[in-house]
């Protein structure tokens, strides 16, 4: 049996995060890249106000998943899905804080706010990635920072928020189904849930940070549930208020907090600033967190030869992956040019569920082929969470659109293409683990 310790390269970068600093991170990446974008396409086309259900399934695929995600995330930092998740992950959020930020301004002009929807995401990417590549403490000290003001934003919209919900625009709760698959009924729901669960991008950054971790046995976990866990309070009565102030119908937009909060008159209108400023703000700190997850990502790949060697460069200075996070920036401004953030929303719902999947099955495999390899995290009840896992995982993404199905599967085989025509000849991790086999 191969030795997984043996089997990955030693990590390079700085050991420099603790735990409430892995918390923060995977807190900051929720919130902002998830709740302030995506629920309320999702409520407007699929779910109504039962994208409140939507949010609970998503939420236990969360937590059976990331149960799973703890024990392999020391194993296994690299991945090609997760490269499909944080790329479309950055450009969401950067068309969201191009959207945000042209609200705060109070662009009317619809030309102008063309112009600045497709200026702003260029150089939000930019200047997170300069801050990335100044080094992971820094990112994480202003993510932690940011993360207070966002945490700060949803608890004014839930507090001031509640007086002013109209309990007619949750009636009915649940829309009846229009006769097509997942437009509303209990398909609708299931559907959202598969897009929503993009809503939950975050706390597996904090595996993919483990590297960087000063004791990641200990922290890694707590962080990643921890992070989950949180959210999910805050999550569920956010889009309950949401919900209950405007129709859902209306919420079929790139900002749906600001505008449900708008729709509450004149008494709440100085909240609908505070909400763009939060919002606007914490983008800042879910780009970082996503360019961040996705260099290293790059990095670890580049380093065990699947991806080209440049990827694996480190700032001399820094000893950041600077190469890494350029090209991450470069390919989300791009995406975000090209791409509408609902079609961008399911390629990352798809590709964090697939993941996702692939991590629970890992680790059946895994315990049953190397039942002796070092573990400083057991999955809990094995086989019941990953299978659990699995299945409800599966059923999300089922519900996704046919379209997406099949850009995911064109993403697949170039994936696999790319892996047999350079990983495959160079891959370290593949030669040691079959020496160690033979």
């Amino acid at each position: 049996m191969p030795e997984i310790a043996e089997s990955t390269p030693a990590p390079r970068l700085l050991p420099v995060l603790g735990r409430w600093q892995l918390l923060g991170i995977g807190i900051g990446a929720i919130i902002g890249s998830g709740i302030f974008v995506i629920p309320g396409p999702a409520a407007a086309q699929f779910a109504g106000p039962a994208i409140t259900l939507s949010f609970m399934i998503a939420a236990l695929g969360c937590a059976l998943a990331g149960l799973c995600y703890a024990e392999l995330s020391a194993m296994f930092p690299s991945g090609w899905l997760l490269i499909l998740e944080y790329l479309f992950a950055a450009a969401i959020v950067a068309q969201a804080f191009a959207a945000y930020f042209a609200g705060f301004l109070g662009i009317m002009d619809p030309s102008t706010a063309r112009t600045v929807q497709a200026v702003l995401p260029i150089l939000v990417l930019a200047a997170t990635a300069l801050l990335a590549i100044r080094g992971v403490q820094l990112s994480a000290a202003i993510v932690g920072v940011i993360v207070l003001i966002k945490l700060g934003v949803i608890i004014l919209v839930i507090a001031c928020g509640a007086p002013y919900v109209n309990p007619h625009h949750w009636i009915p709760f649940l829309p009846k189904n229009t006769g097509t698959w997942g437009e509303y009924g209990w398909s609708g729901v299931v559907r959202a849930a598969g897009i929503v669960f993009y809503t939950y991008l975050g706390f597996d950054t904090v595996a993919v940070a483990a590297q960087e971790a000063r004791r990641p046995q200990r922290d890694v976990p707590f962080a990643l549930i921890g992070s989950l866990a949180l959210c999910t309070v805050l999550f569920a009565p956010m889009m309950l208020i949401v919900t209950g102030l405007v129709d859902y119908r209306e919420l079929n937009v790139a900002n749906p907090i600001a505008v449900a909060i708008d729709a509450a008159g004149p008494p709440l209108h100085w909240l609908v600033r505070v909400v763009q400023i939060g919002a606007t703000v914490g983008m800042v700190s879910v780009l970082l967190v996503i360019l961040m997850a996705q260099a290293r990502i790059l990095f670890v790949m580049a380093e065990d030869g699947l991806l080209p060697a440049p990827l694996a460069h480190l700032h001399a200075r820094y000893r950041t992956p600077a190469v890494a996070t350029v090209v991450t920036a470069v390919i989300a401004a791009a995406l975000s040019a090209v791409l509408p953030i609902s079609l961008l929303g399911q390629m990352v719902s798809i590709g964090v569920l697939a993941a996702f999947i692939a991590v629970a099955l890992a680790v059946l495999v895994w315990r049953r082929k190397y039942p002796q390899a070092l573990r400083p995290f057991r999955t809990p009840a094995v086989p019941a969470v990953p299978v659990g896992a699995v299945l409800v995982c599966g059923y999300m993404a089922a519900g996704l659109p046919a379209a997406t199905w099949w850009r995911f599967g064109l993403w697949l085989l170039l994936g696999v293409a790319i892996y047999w025509l350079y990983g495959a000849r160079s891959s370290r991790r593949a030669n040691v683990v079959s020496a160690g086999d033979a």
